[in-house]
C-alpha cells in the first residue's frame, strides 16, 4: 500500500552560518504545513485552523517522522494570539529572512515607537486606552516591518507556499554552487556576499512580471486571505 501522506523533504543545502542553517530547518517545516494533503482540498495548517484540532492535522504525516520535528511541528501549528504576533520573532520569515540577525522585541524600534505614541496619549478611561492599545496591536501585525524584509509580522507568521517553496530552493542551489568552498575571511564577510546575493535576486522579475520579492509578498497574502476565510467560516471542507 503507498503512503499518500504529507512528506516533507529535507536536503543538505550550503549556509554561512550555523543560525542561518537552523532557521532554513523551520522555513522548510513552515512550507510543509502549507502543502495539501492528497485528496484534500485543505493544507495541513487550514486543517488544524479549520478543526482546532492540531493533532488531526498532524496524522497526515509520516509515523516515523522524527519525535523532534513533529513536536517543531507542533509548537507552529498553536492558535494565533488574540493581540500582537510576537511568536513571528522566532519563526523565518521564509527565504526574504533567511540570512538575517535573531530580532527580538528588545531591538524592535519600530514597536518602542508605537508604544511610546500611545503611552504619551490621553484617553476618556481606561477601557478606551485598553481599546486603542488592541488597535496599535492589530496594526503592528499587519504593517510591513523591516525586520522581516518588508513583510508583515502576519505575513511571517503564516509562512511560505509552494511558490516560494520552489523559488527559495533554486536560490539555496545557486548560492551553493557559487560560495561553497570559497575561502572567506571572516563570517561576517561570507553573510554580506550572501545577503548581497539574495538583496539582488528578490528583484529579478518572474514571468508574471512581479520581481520575485512582490511573488512571494503575495504569495502570502494569498495564504492569509485563506486562513481569514477559514476562521471566518465561509470555507467548505
Amino acid at each position: 500500500m503507498v503512503d499518500d501522506r504529507v512528506t516533507i523533504e529535507l536536503k543538505s543545502l550550503w549556509f554561512p552560518t550555523r543560525a542561518s542553517g537552523e532557521r532554513s530547518f523551520t522555513m522548510q517545516l513552515e512550507y510543509g504545513l502549507n502543502q495539501f494533503a492528497k485528496d484534500q482540498s485543505l493544507t495541513i495548517a487550514e486543517i488544524a485552523w479549520s478543526t482546532g484540532d492540531v493533532e488531526e492535522a498532524l496524522s497526515l504525516l509520516p509515523p516515523t517522522m522524527p519525535a523532534g520535528t513533529r513536536q517543531k511541528l507542533r509548537e507552529l501549528l498553536q492558535p494565533w494570539p488574540e493581540g500582537r504576533y510576537t511568536e513571528a520573532y522566532s519563526r523565518s520569515g521564509g527565504i526574504l529572512n533567511l540570512f538575517t540577525p535573531p530580532w527580538g522585541e528588545e531591538q524592535d524600534e519600530v514597536w518602542a515607537g508605537m508604544l511610546s505614541e500611545w503611552e504619551a496619549e490621553s484617553f476618556p478611561d481606561e477601557q478606551a486606552r485598553q481599546k486603542a492599545l488592541q488597535r496599535l496591536e492589530q496594526q503592528w501585525n499587519t504593517t510591513p516591518h523591516p525586520f522581516f524584509a518588508g513583510l508583515s509580522p502576519a505575513q511571517v507568521m503564516v509562512g511560505g507556499g509552494p511558490i516560494e517553496r520552489e523559488l527559495a530552493s533554486e536560490f539555496l542551489d545557486h548560492i551553493a554552487e557559487m560560495l561553497d568552498g570559497r575561502g572567506f575571511e571572516s563570517e561576517g564577510e561570507m553573510l554580506i556576499q550572501v545577503v548581497m546575493l539574495l538583496r539582488g535576486w528578490q528583484c529579478q522579475t518572474t514571468g508574471g512580471g512581479r520581481t520575485i520579492g512582490e511573488t512571494i509578498l503575495a504569495e502570502r497574502e494569498e495564504l492569509l486571505a485563506r486562513r481569514a476565510r477559514i476562521l471566518g467560516g465561509s470555507w467548505p471542507r
